[in-house]
Parts: C-alpha cells; structure tokens; sequence
C-alpha cells in the first residue's frame, strides 16, 4: 500500500458518506496536531482505511 497519495501509480477516486460526529471528530482531532496533523479528511480517511486493511489481512494469516 502506498503511503505518499501524490505518487499513486492507478489512483482511484473514492466518495463515502460518514455521520456529521464522524467528520467533527476528524477535524477536531486535525486540529489538536498530535497524531493527525496531516489536516486532510481524506487523508486521514486513506490511512484508517489503509490500516483497516491491514488488519484484516491479518486476521486472515
């Protein structure tokens, strides 16, 4: 998995719908700068998928 969105090689445009708590909480914890300071949603949404992922495949293994 990629981890520099600017060097993609078949990026892919995906749209999600998530609950207003969701993307207040995003922001929020964008804003405190500690983990999260990338200030992108759909960063942070990139990596929490990206890492879902690997979870799983885990859980596979």
């Amino acid at each position: 998995m990629s981890h520099n969105p600017r060097r993609f090689t078949q990026p892919v445009r995906l749209i999600v719908s998530v609950e207003a708590d969701t993307v207040t909480s995003i922001d929020s914890l964008m804003k405190q700068g500690r983990q999260h300071g990338h200030r992108n949603r759909a960063e942070f949404v990139r990596r929490a998928i990206e890492k879902e992922l690997a979870r799983c495949k885990e859980s596979f293994t």
